[in-house]
């Protein structure tokens, strides 16, 4: 799978038809933090994409600010449906966020409807370093 960015993918022949499916926009706000949110957590990496045929589109890169929030991120999205008889169509995105002295890369897959805010919270719990802690209890 090739990456590419979002601006290279308008260069490729399945935007049109990408466009034609996700004609709106949607936004979406990231927060992470640890101890149940008491504790932002700064400069955590955040990476949203879509694999789309051949390629994974990266339609936004960026990192968390003090306050361990990244928002205003714009991502193409169908128009909403105003018609109760019809169920929602949204397209779905993954995000992946990691932050070193943290645990594992977090990674979360969000459905983006055209019209709608979006917050996805994103819990890290700290790597604790046990390297000459006495653990048996004695």
């Amino acid at each position: 799978m090739k990456i590419i960015s979002y601006e290279e993918f308008k260069n490729t022949d399945l935007y049109e038809d990408f466009l034609l499916e996700n004609s709106d926009i949607g936004n979406l706000k990231v927060q992470v933090f640890t101890a149940y949110g008491a504790i932002p957590i700064p400069d955590t990496k955040i990476v949203v994409y879509k694999d789309i045929e051949e390629y994974r589109v990266i339609f936004f890169q960026g990192v968390t600010d003090s306050s361990g929030i990244i928002s205003g991120i714009s991502l193409p999205a169908p128009k909403m449906v105003t018609s109760n008889e019809e169920t929602p169509i949204y397209t779905i995105y993954n995000m992946t966020a990691f932050n070193e002295g943290y645990e594992t890369i977090k990674n979360y897959t969000i459905g983006m409807l055209g019209g709608i805010n979006v917050i996805q919270y994103v819990k890290m719990m700290p790597i604790v370093d046990l390297e000459g802690v006495d653990l048996s209890g004695n």
